[in-house]
């Protein structure tokens, strides 16, 4: 990211001119003896927090970068939405900061190490038959995303393999694997009413043999409702306080997954939703679903219905904390015909209609199960997910981007290449697309020195830092963080005597 060494005027102009007034009546004091030249300040003005210094070479990430893609394989009003997402990113992704050394004519290093935005993986480690293998995949995934979600252990068909006996262990290890190497952790997903053979995970076998006809009595109903019930809320219990987001339903337009919904009417989603929120008042609820505007080939759902849907049920009271949207970029018919011809592609600007769709739910937005499938053509697949990426990022209500199979030997769609790596770890070309965003474009990096009050500005993105300086042959680091939740934007530097 490109450093601007002073604060322009914006959001936070009020922050910044009382800061540069505090300033100012320093400097005044400090000319009070009549020299020609202020002392260098010995304490950082008014509304400064100090960091915790230390001597010695911090450890910075090295990082993969890449080429980017090449925009103009699109279509000019494609590129023109993007543009406009562009001009949104200052304001919505980063905040101007000032630091204060205490060390004059200092060059001081500004790296930031990790991104504040929640970018996230699938996770499933009965993939995983290598160590070695797992030992790289979590290794590059603890550098470039902070979110793990439970790709399948814990669904229906994964947990409850008896009525009412729950088995938790697989979704357990997942979350472990996930909180013991500092990632927040999402379930997925409590409410999928996909069959098999579509989806061997979704319902257990036993309860379509329980329930086989769409035409229950009301006292079967009531049965499917209470096992429903105790599934969801035992669930969202035995991880409550470990999980930070649950996507409580899943696909619940889509005609394909009306298993539920055909037996018990839609009001079963309002129910899930009620249930988990009881279960856990602290966990994130999400409504995740896909749109024929990204998942092509089917009449519905259209982010529309999307958003009417989601309107209905919050005006009905129902706890939604987030629309999840499903961004496999594909054909529909791909995904159970592998000779279906995907080189066809969503435009950008007919999916950015779509996305300001979702947005006027009011609610954050999480790009769920994202896959750059289609089209294959590399360079066109590069320029798609290069132009979809910088739209999310410019986009106020995205909120959350999760990459469905970054790794492509334990990719769920690994028949589509969905990987930023391939099978043997080496960066594919929507992979260097990726990172030249992640990495590059959206990353903060500054070498500065301090004006004659020790002061120095840049606009940061949000994320942790760490800043590093040198004096009498020595190096020090500080690290900070720079939040969109929090009033701190100034950030004291003390070399340690």
């Amino acid at each position: 990211m490109e450093v601007r060494k002073t604060i322009l005027p914006n959001a936070h102009g009020r922050l910044a001119g009382a800061l540069l007034l505090t300033a100012i009546a320093a400097l005044s004091g400090a000319c009070s003896d009549g020299s020609d030249s202020p002392a260098y300040p010995t304490s950082p003005p008014a509304g400064f927090v100090d960091t915790n210094s230390q001597a010695g070479m911090p450890a910075l990430p090295q990082l993969p970068g890449g080429r980017p893609g090449n925009l103009e394989l699109l279509e000019p009003a494609e590129r023109e939405v993007v543009a406009a997402a562009d001009a949104r990113v200052a304001d919505i992704r980063s905040r101007p900061i000032q630091l204060w050394i205490d060390t004059p004519d200092t060059e001081v290093n500004i790296v930031q190490l990790r991104h504040g935005f929640a970018f996230g993986f699938p996770i499933e480690l009965a993939r995983f038959h290598d160590p070695d293998d797992l030992a790289w995949f979590t290794a590059r995934m603890a550098e470039h995303f902070s979110i793990a979600v439970l790709e399948s252990d814990a669904k229906w068909a994964r947990v409850e393999h008896e009525p009412g006996a729950r088995d938790f262990s697989r979704a357990d290890a997942d979350t472990d694997w996930a909180l013991e190497n500092g990632f927040k952790v999402k379930g997925h997903t409590l409410l999928w009413g996909i069959p098999m053979p579509l989806s061997s995970a979704a319902l257990p076998q036993w309860a379509e043999d329980m329930f086989p006809s769409t035409d229950l009595s009301e006292d079967e109903k009531a049965q499917l409702r209470g096992i429903l019930k105790a599934f969801i809320q035992d669930s969202v219990r035995h991880y409550a306080g470990r999980l930070d987001w649950w996507d409580v339903t899943n696909e619940s337009l889509q005609p394909l997954a009306q298993w539920f919904n055909d037996r018990l009417g839609p009001e079963i989603v309002n129910d899930a939703f009620r249930w988990a929120r009881e279960a856990d008042p602290d966990v994130k609820l999400i409504f995740n679903e896909w749109i024929v505007e990204v998942f092509t080939g089917f009449p519905s759902p259209t982010a529309a219905q999307v958003r009417d849907r989601v309107l209905q049920l919050l005006a009905d009271g129902v706890p939604i904390d987030a629309v999840g949207q499903q961004a496999h970029f594909a054909p529909t018919a791909s995904f159970v015909d592998p000779n279906y011809d995907i080189q066809g592609r969503t435009r950008i600007d007919d999916y950015a209609t779509a996305l300001d769709l979702l947005g006027e739910t009011g609610l954050p937005v999480h790009l769920t199960e994202t896959n750059f499938i289609a089209p294959t053509e590399p360079e066109l697949r590069a320029a798609q997910a290069e132009a979809l990426m910088r739209l999310w990022w410019g986009h106020p209500a995205v909120e959350m981007i999760v990459f469905w199979g970054p790794w492509n030997k334990v990719a769920g769609r690994d028949e589509f290449d969905v990987g930023f790596w391939d099978d043997e770890r080496k960066v594919t070309r929507h992979g260097e697309v990726v990172f030249s965003l992640l990495n590059d474009r959206w990353r903060t990096r500054a070498s500065m020195t301090p004006d004659a009050q020790g002061l120095m500005s840049l606009d940061a993105v949000y994320g942790d830092y760490v800043a590093y300086w040198t004096v009498d042959g020595v190096t020090y680091h500080a690290n900070f963080s720079v939040r969109k939740e929090d009033d701190l934007a100034a950030f004291a530097l003390r070399t340690p005597r």
